[in-house]
């Protein structure tokens, strides 16, 4: 069993977050590495505590959550996304590897975007069999390796399309400057129409907002920073002006990126 202990991407408030509960994540065994990302743990102990809303910005992946007893699947996610920590808890969670469930179940991922997803329509789990089992889990190793029986039946092959959908987004995670379709396009070698088919048929949505959500991550990390100024931003990030900047902020996170340094 494998830890990624690659950067975290998309947590808000990540530094004073990481203080109200413990993240561990692990990456998949090489059978099932073309359909499952990794998986994630949280727990949290807040007894006595306030409860802890957590906001994220996740990438636009599917995920699997086990949690109160509950067997749930949420579609990409187009903006911000909560979830309250109370008293002592946890998360149990399978990130899909982008593109693979659009191919291996045939449908369209723009049908789930911020919707959750009856679990039986994507796949044939017995689910009360797998919380029964996790329940009564007593360590990391050994969550991971029901996981892992759980979704061999479904494992999948590479894909040519899905590696190059994976490729592109990898470049606007990567390359702060490409700002714009036409530069991914142009990086890439491969036509915006062609671009913006792939991206529609194995994730759901359109590149443009991909590269403005993106580029809102990497927002959040310079913030993390507590000298950094908004006009440091715009700068650093390639906006044309500040407003373009709040424009993002607030249709994402739904704040200002001042009302976002000044309130964590």
């Amino acid at each position: 069993m494998k830890s990624n202990h690659n950067k975290i991407s998309g947590v808000l408030h990540q530094r004073q977050s990481a203080e109200r509960y413990q993240l561990r994540r692990y990456f998949p065994d090489a059978a099932l590495a073309e359909l499952i990302e990794q998986f994630w743990l949280v727990d949290w102990d807040l007894r006595g505590q306030a409860a802890h809303v957590q906001q994220n910005l996740p990438d636009p992946n599917f995920h699997l959550f086990v949690s109160n007893g509950k067997v749930t699947m949420l579609g990409p996610v187009s903006k911000s996304y909560s979830y309250e920590m109370q008293g002592k808890g946890q998360i149990i969670g399978v990130k899909f590897v982008l593109g693979a469930l659009a191919e291996k179940l045939n449908f369209k991922p723009a049908d789930f975007i911020d919707r959750q997803v009856d679990v039986q329509q994507m796949f044939n789990l017995d689910t009360s069999r797998l919380l029964s089992e996790l329940s009564a889990a007593n360590s990391d190793p050994q969550i991971v390796a029901i996981l892992h029986s759980c979704f061999q039946p479904f494992a999948i092959q590479p894909s040519l399309q899905r590696t190059r959908v994976r490729q592109l987004v990898d470049m606007i995670k990567q390359q702060s400057d490409i700002t714009r379709v036409e530069l991914l396009s142009e990086r890439s070698e491969i036509p915006i129409r062609a671009i913006q088919r792939c991206f529609r048929q194995y994730l759901g949505i359109n590149p443009k907002w991909l590269i403005r959500k993106y580029r809102l991550h990497q927002a959040l990390e310079l913030l993390e920073q507590q000298s950094v100024e908004i006009a440091d931003l715009v700068e650093a990030l390639g906006y044309t002006d500040q407003s373009h900047l709040i424009r993002d902020f607030k249709e994402f996170l739904g704040v200002t990126p001042t009302a976002y340094k000044l309130h964590p």
